[in-house]
C-alpha cells in the first residue's frame, strides 16, 4: 500500500491505456460488422448479376467478420437452395432465425423452403410469424394463401389471397390462387374471374389459361375452354397437360377425332402418363374400335399395375370384346388391390348382371352402395338386381312345381340339378308363327359393364391422379370419359357423365319410341351409347327404333352388338329374327327366334 501511495504513475498510465484502448476495441467490433455488411451488399449485387459462385463466396466473408449477420446467412441459404442443396440451405435458413429471432424475413425464408418441399404444416407456422413480425406484403400473403390451398383449406386460402390483392393489385398470382382455390369450391365463374384479372395483369401467364380453361368446363363453357387451351398451347407448345385437357374438352364437343389427335400428342411429349392412354382408350371404346381400346388399356396397366382403375378399364374392353371371364379377372383383381373401391364393387356387379350371375351381381352391388351411400345409380342398380333376383326364383319355382320338368334353374343362374324321379320329356317346339312384329325393348334392368376407369375426367388439379393422385389443381376431376387424372380438389368442373345419366338417357329415349318419335329417340340412345358404349339395352332399343323406320341394315347392326354384349339377350334375338325376315332372310329370322326360345326354356 505504501509503495502505490509512493508512485502512483503506473495506474494512471495503466488507466489512460485502457481510456484509449476502450474506444478502439469498440470501433475494432464495429469495423466487422460493417465489414460483415459490406461483404453482404457484394453478395448481393453478385447475385443480381447471375454470378451465384462470387455471391455466395461474399455471403461466407459477411458471416466470417460478423456470425450475427442474419441476413448474410438468409441470402446464402437461398443459394443454396437454388443451387439443389437442400441441406445445406435449411442449415442457413436455421441459422439465420438463431441469431436474428425478430427476423421476418428470416421465417418467409424457412416457410418459402418448407412449402417448396412438401412440408405446408411446417410451412404454416413460418408464414404466420413473418406476418406477426410486420412482414405484411403481398407476396408473404400470397405464400401462406398457397400453403392453405395446398392443406385443401381453401377458406383461409381465399382470405390471404384477398389480403394480398388488397396489398398490391398489379400482382397477378393472389388473383390465380385465389381462382384455384374457388375452383376447388365448385365456385367456377368466381374463378373465371379471378383467372381473367390475372392474366389481364401477366397476359402471356401460359398456366392461367389452362387453370381458366377448366373453370371454363366447369360452367359447361367448353368452346371458351378450347379457345384458352389453344392459347396455352401457342405459348408452350411442350404442355402436356394443356394437350390432354384439350382432348377432354374436345370430347365434350362431340369432336373425337380431335380429342385423339390430342391425345396422341400428349402421349408423344409423355409417354408414360397412364391418363392419357385412359382417355385415348375411352375414345376408341365409344369409336367402336375395342381392339384399338383394348390395346391402351393394356398399356396403362402395364405402367400402373398397382392401380385398380386401369383393371376396371381394361376389364370393360374385355368385355366388349365379349371375353367375359377376362373382364371378370380384371374386376376382381381391381377389388384386390383396393378392397374399398366402389367403383370396383359396381364394375364387377355390372358385369356379373350382364352374366345373368345376379346373386353375384347383388352381392357386389350392396358393397358399392356401402363404400359409396351417395351414388344414386348404385342405389338403382340394386334394386333392379333384387328384381331381376325375384323374377328368376318366381320363375324357377314354377318350372318346379310342374310334374314334368326335366330340371330346376337355381337362383342367380348357378346352374341346375337333375330330377331323377321323372323321365326325360322332350316337347316338340311350337309351330313357327307368321313373321312378329319385334318386340320392344324393356326397360333397363342394370348398368351394363362400365367402360371407364374413372366416372370423373376433367378435374381441378394435376392429378395423374390416374394420374395416381395428382396435384390438386390438375384437371378437367372427372374429364369427357377419359380417365384423368388426376385425380387435387375433390370437385370436377368437368366430370365425366356417369352410368345414370346415360340409363336416363335410354330411358327417354324408350319414352320417344313409346310415342312414336323414332328419329329423336335414335339420336338420344345414340348419345347414351357415347357415354356408356357396353350397353346391350340401348343397342336393342336403338335398333328396334331403325326398324320401326324400316332400315332393316342399321337395325340388325345394333341387335348384331347387343347380343355380342350379352348373348343371353332373349329380346335382342326375337327383334333381331322380326328385322332378318323383314329383310328377307327368312331362314335367319328363324333360327334367331328358335334361339330367343331356346333361352327362354333355359330360364
Amino acid at each position: 500500500m505504501s509503495n502505490l501511495r509512493r508512485n502512483p504513475a503506473p495506474i494512471f498510465i495503466v488507466l489512460a491505456l485502457s481510456a484509449l484502448l476502450g474506444p478502439a476495441r469498440a470501433a475494432d467490433a464495429k469495423g466487422d460488422k460493417k465489414k460483415s455488411q459490406a461483404a453482404y451488399q457484394q453478395g448481393v449485387l453478385a447475385d443480381h448479376a447471375g454470378q451465384r459462385a462470387d455471391a455466395m463466396a461474399a455471403y461466407t466473408a459477411a458471416i466470417a467478420a460478423d456470425a450475427s449477420n442474419g441476413d448474410a446467412w438468409r441470402a446464402r441459404g437461398n443459394d443454396y437452395l437454388a443451387a439443389g442443396d437442400k441441406a445445406k440451405a435449411l442449415a442457413d435458413f436455421e441459422k439465420a432465425i438463431e441469431v436474428q429471432p425478430s427476423g421476418a424475413e428470416n421465417y418467409f425464408a424457412r416457410g418459402e423452403f418448407f412449402a417448396g418441399s412438401g412440408q405446408t404444416a411446417r410451412a404454416l407456422p413460418d408464414f404466420t410469424t413473418a406476418i406477426s413480425l410486420k412482414l405484411e406484403r403481398s407476396d408473404v400473403y400470397t405464400a401462406r394463401g398457397n400453403a392453405y390451398l395446398a392443406s385443401r383449406d381453401y377458406a383461409k386460402a381465399i382470405d390471404d389471397f384477398t389480403a394480398a390483392i388488397r396489398l398490391r393489385l398489379d400482382n397477378p398470382e393472389p388473383y390465380k390462387g385465389r381462382g384455384l382455390a374457388r375452383v376447388a369450391l365448385g365456385l367456377y365463374r368466381d374463378a373465371v374471374d379471378d383467372f381473367s384479372l390475372s392474366i389481364s395483369r401477366k397476359p402471356d401467364y401460359q398456366t392461367v389459361y389452362v387453370e381458366r380453361a377448366i373453370a371454363q368446363s366447369g360452367i359447361g363453357d367448353y368452346p371458351r375452354a378450347l379457345e384458352d387451351l389453344n392459347e396455352a398451347i401457342q405459348l408452350k407448345a411442350d404442355d402436356v397437360r394443356a394437350w390432354r385437357i384439350r382432348g377432354a374438352v374436345k370430347e365434350r364437343l362431340h369432336d373425337d377425332d380431335g380429342a385423339l389427335a390430342d391425345y396422341t400428342e400428349a402421349m408423344r411429349l409423355d409417354p408414360n402418363d397412364v391418363r392419357i392412354y385412359l382417355s385415348r382408350g375411352a375414345v376408341y371404346a365409344r369409336q367402336g374400335k375395342y381392339e384399338d381400346s383394348l390395346r391402351d388399356r393394356e398399356k396403362a396397366v402395364e405402367l400402373d399395375p398397382k392401380n385398380p382403375n386401369v383393371y376396371v378399364a381394361r376389364g370393360s374392353s374385355y368385355h366388349l370384346l365379349g371375353q367375359h371371364d377376362k373382364g371378370l379377372q380384371d374386376r376382381t383383381t381391381a377389388i384386390a388391390l383396393d378392397p374399398n373401391s366402389a367403383l370396383g364393387y359396381t364394375a364387377r356387379g355390372n358385369a356379373f348382371y350382364l352374366l345373368g350371375r345376379y346373386d353375384e351381381a347383388l352381392a357386389d352391388l350392396r358393397r358399392a352402395e356401402q363404400l359409396d351411400p351417395a351414388d344414386a345409380q348404385t342405389k338403382g342398380l340394386v334394386m333392379q338386381a333384387e328384381d331381376q333376383i325375384r323374377k328368376t326364383v318366381a320363375d324357377a319355382m314354377a318350372k318346379e312345381a310342374k310334374p314334368d320338368t326335366v330340371s330346376i334353374v337355381l337362383p342367380g343362374g348357378a346352374g341346375t340339378v337333375s330330377r331323377t324321379d321323372t323321365p326325360e320329356i322332350k316337347i316338340p317346339p311350337p309351330p313357327t308363327p307368321p313373321p312378329p312384329t319385334p318386340v320392344a325393348p324393356p326397360q333397363p334392368t342394370a348398368a351394363e359393364p362400365v367402360a371407364e376407369a374413372s366416372r370423373a375426367e376433367i378435374k381441378p388439379a394435376e392429378t395423374k391422379p390416374a394420374e395416381t393422385k395428382a396435384d390438386a389443381r390438375d384437371e378437367v376431376k372427372p374429364e369427357p370419359k377419359p380417365a384423368l387424372p388426376e385425380l387435387k380438389p375433390a370437385v370436377s368442373p368437368v366430370s365425366a357423365i356417369p352410368g345414370s345419366q346415360a340409363i336416363a338417357l335410354q330411358s327417354h329415349a324408350r319414352q320417344l319410341v313409346n310415342d312414336g318419335h323414332f328419329e329423336e329417340a335414335i339420336q338420344q340412345f345414340t348419345e347414351a351409347l357415347k357415354m356408356e358404349p357396353a350397353m346391350p339395352l340401348a343397342y336393342n332399343g336403338r335398333g328396334y327404333a331403325h326398324f320401326r323406320l324400316k332400315q332393316y341394315t342399321d337395325a340388325i347392326a345394333d341387335f348384331d352388338q347387343a347380343i355380342k354384349l350379352n348373348p343371353a339377350y332373349e329380346n335382342a334375338y326375337l327383334n333381331r329374327g322380326a328385322a332378318k325376315k323383314a329383310a328377307g332372310d327368312r331362314a335367319g329370322g328363324d333360327a334367331d327366334q328358335a334361339k330367343a326360345r331356346e333361352i327362354s326354356a333355359g330360364k
